[in-house]
């Protein structure tokens, strides 16, 4: 059983469910061993135990990984993990067209018909390699956020070679090619088919046809004409309104029989969107008279082609056909593909059961000079007895019989002279263009050497395709399109991919941006990175002070970048020393090399030893404080002394007077009379 956070042999670690069909489910997970984002497609326990089902998962495996090509998704790996059977392919980070469709609606025309050639050119590619999509509708087509259109699920793809899906209808209903709704013969007209069903939606955003089960809209694939785009839509360009009436006819004759050829047109369509250059075959009409000129009918008559002569004998009654039936046998071992006609020729060909009377319509003479019926052509010669009808039919059965035997021996020409042409080079050491080479493994070699390799052995013609590789070394191969071991012809296009080194960018400038928004933009672009914080008085705390490698550097993703973050303007701190008993001077200068400053107060002290000495300072010795942190100290001082203040003494009085002194013998002054 998947589930979240498993890991697939130690090296896919399952992230997230992110998708599901009828016989898959897909996963996004990351590859530990080369670091990167994958999706892995995981067939559903109830299919493992069936092999067809088993085979039909591998052969998607096998038939993607061929493919290389920048609108296909590409396939890295295929195995086993106990029992359950995945695909490791690429992981497109994006939704898919149908999401964009639902999300936008009918979309710009020339927006719908660029995204229309990206998945043209990924359809082509597939069928450059023989491969068959099948299931082409926009739930198989990623939009990456870059806007690169992929090409997606080639679950039920398979070569052009192997059998019809007869009774197994696959692919969705909505997108469905008439032919693949009948079970019958499906080729690249019939992607070319559900092509155009997925462009009429980018360019109407509405389908052609719906219904209430999935039969009734099969079956108006096959009867029901698709409605013009200029119903649902004004104005609509002339070429996309024919682009798409052309994709979507029944019969697939009526359709682009390549996809090169749709690409021409859709090209020229965003150049010149209302000229009327689409070429639409005539549906010819049964039992319709058809006119032919002269030259018509002498090339008809001269040339004799393959296809016209099979279509005759395809008319011929029950019983001339089996007349025929040994040379008919012959003719299919070569032709196949005009052999075994499925039930939609049966019901839908011009050409199927027809009367002998079916070219009654060259019996009418025009009356216009241009044109003549193919009787006419051959005018009797004067005198000469027209032949009885019996013998005109014998007549036909002989030239029938002659150009099948000529085509059979031509064939059996064309064999033998590649046997004895092949046969012929053996000794001549110079190859043959018609012959095969077996090709190699050039895998991990340097291109030049591949290259020389490969052309040494006669291959002519082989380009690079240069990518960037976070793993390999550049130079190197990493992928041919050619498998080892297979046979080609030496003009075989042979493309090898080519490592360009790692994904080199320029780092953009983060500075003035905060960690959080620098961070996240390097992550977008799959790129890590380390933070280191610095003290900075200019910058603001948390914004990118600067970078390394310094913005603009030429970077790859596997660089950590590293954000210098800024911590604001650093505080830096002091010790407070221990100043008690230091003179004023000497704390002052003690502080002022701490870069601290000094605050002085003075105080009296009755202890002599304390005078113009610090007896006491504001921060404890040993503490921490902030450089400029001012310190206050107490500077001890001898106390001051002050006079007694009393009151003036007044002299005594004594007897005999008023005055100080009195009346004292021998006169009135103090000290009296000298004797």
């Amino acid at each position: 059983m998947i589930r979240v956070g498993m890991f697939i042999e130690d090296r896919y670690e399952i992230l997230e469910k992110i998708g599901s069909g009828g016989m898959s489910d897909v996963y996004k997970a990351k590859c530990h061993k080369l670091n990167r984002f994958v999706a892995i497609k995981f067939l559903k326990p109830e299919f493992c135990e069936d092999k067809n089902f088993v085979a039909k998962f591998q052969i998607e495996a096998q038939s993607a990984a061929a493919l290389l090509h920048p609108n296909v998704v590409s396939v890295y790996d295929v195995n086993e993990y106990e029992g359950v059977y995945y695909i490791v392919m690429e992981y497109v980070d994006g939704i898919t067209l149908k999401q964009y469709i639902d999300r936008n609606g009918r979309l710009p025309i020339k927006e719908a018909t660029s995204i229309a050639i990206q998945i043209g050119q990924g359809i082509e590619a597939a069928h450059n390699a023989n491969i068959i999509h099948r299931d082409i509708k926009p739930q198989n087509v990623l939009i990456s956020r870059e806007g690169k259109i992929k090409v997606t699920d080639f679950g039920i793809a398979r070569t052009t070679t192997a059998n019809t899906i007869s009774q197994d209808i696959l692919g969705s209903v909505h997108y469905i090619s008439p032919e693949q709704a009948r079970g019958g013969q499906v080729d690249e007209r019939s992607d070319i088919y559900s092509f155009g069903i997925v462009y009429y939606e980018m360019v109407t955003g509405a389908l052609p046809f719906d219904g209430d089960s999935t039969v009734s809209i099969a079956l108006k694939h096959i009867q029901e004409t698709v409605p013009p785009v200029s119903e649902l839509i004004n104005n609509a360009p002339t070429s996309i309104v024919r682009i798409i009436e052309k994709c979507t006819q029944k019969k697939p004759e009526r359709r682009y029989q390549k996809m090169s050829s749709l690409l021409a047109d859709l090209k020229t369509a965003l150049i010149s969107p209302n000229e009327d250059f689409v070429v639409l075959e005539p549906e010819a009409t049964e039992n319709a008279t058809i006119m032919m000129s002269a030259r018509d009918a002498q090339r008809l008559r001269e040339e004799g082609t393959q296809a016209n002569q099979r279509r005759i004998v395809r008319q011929q009654s029950a019983d001339e056909y089996e007349t025929f039936n040994e040379f008919d046998d012959a003719y299919d071992d070569d032709y196949d593909e005009y052999g075994d006609y499925d039930d939609e020729y049966d019901d839908y060909d011009e050409y199927d059961d027809y009367e002998d009377d079916a070219y009654d319509e060259y019996d009418d003479y025009d009356d216009d000079d241009d044109f003549i019926d193919y009787e006419d052509y051959n005018k009797k010669k004067p005198g000469k007895k027209e032949k009885d009808p019996a013998r005109k039919k014998m007549d036909k059965i002989i030239l029938i019989c002659g150009i099948a035997v000529g085509i059979i021996i031509l064939v059996v020409l064309a064999v033998v002279g590649a046997k004895a042409l092949k046969g012929g080079c053996g000794g001549s050491g110079k190859r043959q263009q018609t012959e095969l080479i077996e090709m190699i493994n050039v895998k991990d070699m340097n291109f030049v050497d591949a290259k020389a390799k490969l052309e040494d052995l006669g291959f002519t013609n082989v380009e690079a395709e240069y990518v960037t590789s976070e793993t390999v070394e550049k130079g190197k191969v990493i992928k041919q399109n050619e498998a080892e071991g297979s046979r080609i012809a030496g003009d075989t296009k042979i493309v090898l991919q080519v490592s360009s080194g790692k994904e080199v960018l320029s780092l953009e400038n983060y500075v003035g941006k905060t960690q959080t928004e620098a961070q996240s933009a390097l992550r977008e672009l799959g790129i890590q990175s380390k933070i280191t914080t610095r003290y900075s008085d200019q910058v603001e705390t948390g914004k990118v002070i600067e970078t390394n490698p310094a913005a603009g550097t030429q970077i790859s993703k596997d660089t950590v970048v590293e954000l210098i973050v800024s911590r604001g303007p650093e505080v830096k701190n002091a010790t407070v020393p221990n100043l008690i008993g230091s003179t004023e001077a000497e704390a002052k200068s003690a502080l002022q090399e701490l870069k601290l400053s000094a605050q002085v107060e003075y105080r009296e002290t009755s202890s002599a030893a304390d005078y113009g000495r610090v007896v006491q300072q504001s921060h404890a010795a040993g503490s921490t404080v902030a450089e400029e942190t001012t310190i206050t100290i107490v500077i001890g001082v001898e106390p001051q002394t002050e006079p007694p203040t009393e009151p003036p003494t007044e002299p005594p009085t004594e007897p005999g007077g008023d005055e100080p002194g009195g009346d004292e013998p021998g006169g009135d002054e103090p000290g009296g009379e000298e004797p």
